[in-house]
């Protein structure tokens, strides 16, 4: 089969799951993930002839495909503030309301130069810890997860991209035996109530880890009191802690946050005018 006998394989498999450009998107990034092929090879060279083994491993695709199984688990890959991560079901997609978060992070700590310990909690994939590391040489990052086989993936991304971050075992909501004082405190937990399922979309439903998203309601901010707890003892005065938060449960944050008379707080929108970035500063008491 040719190149252009593929995709247009993909256009009649497909016409009934997604739009024409979705399903020519969708076939750029498999050629370019599986065969380091760039995208303009289709235009200038679509008679070029696939081996067996390239048809087959593009055909099998879309089985996937018709299931809305993300395009990064199907290529294993995704990339995040410039950088390639390796994904699979043990880790959230990175978003771009993160890329946000890092990007604040880095602007607001631009002039900071000495050696920064930070860590961040509920790392994943390590998207967080790893573009931090990459972009701010100065930081010295620790990254918890409580899930061994996402270790293993935030592990490999550390790797790939070539920095050093001390990844631990550990469960934010248990005691931690951790005497290290920090700079600065990061963390993107889980922080969609489970009774807002019937507004997410299938792809991360059946597809992307359930504890990485969803807290339950009766305590949906849980995560939020036991790192703010936690940056009690192992946050240095006019430390700061990062968050990425709901919303929906803005509100309801802020008034914890005011309830311990530790912080000064920051707000920040994302770019579809949310509020969905807080910052809070130890008061140097």
């Amino acid at each position: 089969m040719t190149l252009i006998d593929v995709r247009n394989y993909y256009r009649k498999s497909l016409k009934n799951y997604y739009s024409k450009n979705e399903i020519d998107f969708y076939f750029k990034i498999l050629i370019n993930s599986f065969f380091n092929w760039d995208s303009t090879l289709i235009a200038l060279n679509p008679k070029k002839q696939l081996t067996i083994l390239e048809s087959s491993k593009l055909i099998k695709t879309i089985n996937n495909l018709k299931k809305f199984k993300p395009i990064q688990y199907i290529t294993g890959e995704s990339f995040f503030m410039g950088l390639k991560f390796k994904v699979n079901k043990n880790v959230l997609i990175p978003r771009q309301e993160t890329e946000e978060l890092v990007e604040w992070i880095i602007n607001d700590n631009r002039d900071f130069q000495n050696k920064t310990n930070v860590i961040d909690i509920g790392t994943g994939s390590g998207c967080i810890a790893i573009s931090l590391s990459k972009k701010k040489r100065n930081f010295n990052l620790t990254a918890i997860d409580n899930s061994d086989k996402s270790l293993l993936v935030a592990k490999e991304n550390a790797s790939l991209n070539k920095v050093k971050i001390n990844f631990i075992n550990n469960d934010i909501l248990k005691p931690l035996n951790d005497k290290t004082i920090y700079d600065i405190v990061i963390s993107n937990p889980p922080y969609v109530a489970d009774s807002e399922i019937k507004n997410i979309d299938d792809k991360v439903l059946k597809f992307e880890p359930y504890n990485a998203i969803f807290v339950d309601k009766k305590n949906p901010l849980i995560f939020y009191k036991a790192i703010i707890d936690f940056s009690l003892s192992n946050l240095k005065k006019e430390g700061k802690i990062y968050f990425e938060i709901n919303p929906i449960f803005y509100n309801s944050l802020l008034t914890l946050v005011e309830s311990y008379n530790k912080f000064n707080l920051v707000v920040k929108k994302d770019i579809s005018n949310k509020n969905r970035m807080i910052r809070l500063m130890r008061k140097n008491e």
